[in-house]
Formats: C-alpha cells, sequence, structure tokens
C-alpha cells in the first residue's frame, strides 16, 4: 500500500525518452484527470524529439496516437471512436488543434471527456505511470516517419487544500482513494503537532444506502488505520474501499466519512466531516 502514497507527492520523472517540461504538459497542472484537461505539446522544443513533423500547419496537421494506459480504448460517450486508427490513416479524432499564438504549440483536449474517460482508466494508473503518446501527421508513412520519438508524462496530482480531503474528488468502491490529511491546518488543540507515527484514522461507511458502519470495530488492529507520514505535516492513507471493509460480495459502499484521530482506539472523534458520496455525483 505505501508505494502508492508517493502519487501524492508532487514528483516529476525525467527518464529516456519519459518529458515533463516547458515543452510538454498539461493545464491545469496540477491536474485532476477525472476533470477536463488540455496536453500541449511544443514541436520546437527539446522534450518533444520532433524534428521529422515539420512543417505542419492548420491545414496539415498534427495527431495523437497514444498507447498507455490504455490502447484499446472503448467508444468515448457510447459512440465516439477514440482508438488510433492506421498509421497511415489516422483517426480523425485524434487530430490536435495549433495554439492561435505559437504556431509550434499544438493541443488536445481529450474530446472534451477527462483522461480517466478518454482512456477508460482509473485515477491512480495516471499518478504512477502517466500517459505514453507520440505526435505525427495522419499519415505516418514516410523515411523517416514523420512523427515525434515515443514521449510520457506523469501529471501532478492535485494537492489537498482542506484539512483532510480526497483524491480523486470522485471515486468508486472499486477504486483507489487517497485521504490526504494536512495537520498544518489542524485547529483542534488535541490533533496540533502531531509525529510522524500520530495519525490514525477510522472511518463511518454505508453499504447500499444503509446505515452507517464504524471501522475499525473495537478491538481492531491499530495499525490497520495507521496514516503515512508524507513529511511537513502532510499524512496519506489509500485503500480500495470494496478491499478494505468488511461487504458481501455484490455490496456497494455508498458513503465514507474519513475521521483523523490517534492513539488509543477506539478514541471519539475529534471531528465529524460530511459524508464523502462513492460513485459519480447525482446530476
Amino acid at each position: 500500500m505505501k508505494k502508492l502514497q508517493y502519487f501524492l507527492i508532487a514528483l516529476i520523472t525525467v527518464t529516456g525518452l519519459d518529458a515533463q517540461g516547458q515543452g510538454i504538459y498539461f493545464e491545469p497542472d496540477p491536474t485532476d484527470v477525472t476533470s477536463s484537461v488540455r496536453l500541449y505539446v511544443d514541436i520546437s522544443s527539446d522534450d518533444c524529439q520532433c524534428p521529422n513533423v515539420h512543417p505542419v500547419s492548420k491545414d496539415d496537421p498534427l495527431y495523437i496516437w497514444t498507447w498507455i494506459p490504455n490502447e484499446d480504448r472503448p467508444l468515448l460517450f457510447g459512440n465516439v471512436d477514440v482508438s488510433n486508427g492506421d498509421w497511415g490513416n489516422s483517426n480523425d479524432n485524434m487530430v490536435m488543434k495549433q495554439d492561435e499564438n505559437d504556431p509550434n504549440l499544438w493541443y488536445f483536449d481529450f474530446l472534451t471527456a477527462s483522461p480517466a474517460q478518454f482512456y477508460d482508466a482509473e485515477p491512480a494508473v495516471f499518478y504512477e505511470n502517466g500517459i505514453h503518446f507520440l505526435v505525427k501527421k495522419k499519415n505516418g508513412n514516410g523515411d523517416p516517419e514523420p512523427k515525434s520519438e515515443d514521449l510520457s508524462i506523469i501529471p501532478e496530482p492535485v494537492g489537498c487544500v482542506e484539512v483532510i480531503c480526497p483524491f480523486p474528488l470522485t471515486f468508486f468502491d472499486d477504486e483507489y482513494v487517497i485521504f490526504t490529511y494536512d495537520n498544518n491546518q489542524e485547529s483542534n488543540p488535541g490533533l496540533q503537532n502531531m509525529g510522524p507515527t500520530d495519525a490514525y484514522m477510522t472511518f463511518r461507511y454505508s453499504v447500499n444506502g444503509g446505515p452507517e458502519q464504524v471501522f475499525p470495530p473495537s478491538g481492531g488492529d491499530p495499525l490497520e488505520v495507521q496514516m503515512d507520514f508524507d513529511g511537513e505535516g502532510i499524512f496519506s492513507f489509500t485503500m480500495i474501499p470494496k478491499d478494505f471493509f468488511p461487504v458481501e460480495p455484490g455490496d456497494e459502499i455508498t458513503s465514507i466519512r474519513p475521521i483523523v484521530t490517534k492513539l488509543p482506539l477506539p478514541a471519539p472523534p475529534f471531528r465529524i466531516p460530511d459524508p464523502l458520496l462513492v460513485g459519480c455525483p447525482p446530476e
């Protein structure tokens, strides 16, 4: 579990052909991959490594060709083809747009979907492995091929602006969710100035919309709910709710209240937050 905490930290990885710099970036940054995101590529930059795509224009545009986190992507919105197409004839839905003020700057909006929707992948995958792609002409055949080198970018996760918050904001009971706790914002004297091993969590959760249950139960192992210390007063806890809480097959976890506390457990809750709804928010 602890290795999953690392995608709470703003890690920038540049290894081999992996690139995240001024030439390849997301907006907004930090990036919530469950919301609208734009990917920018500056084809004049060293990050792009793409001299063979020149010249380009609105009449001879670039296309994104991508395979990680998911190359075999299902239809988006039920009817929009987001496959790469053929190497000699890229899918028109994968066309990039040229920035009005910089002819070398091209961007892709994931067809108004979030990256998580576009790739049909869990948010945790993006913060661990990023996306892998290249940019090319519609017809990628030639000698040399009119394409960039293989590129990748790992988004920086959105930080926690509250005392405790989940990431991603919309999560499902069979997906990873990270609870981040900022002890620097703590107003309760009983929880202030926590040491690296002082923070624990208890949870109130509901199953199938029923009454709230408490975890861990009386007599449970405190180590199951000890938070990881990420430094400078920041703690985090990662789980897959359906695997973490004792639920029966077929049951759905419909809400969670994450409560930060300290030993001994069970301790009275210091703050009862509003319940976090699991799954898509109601329209």
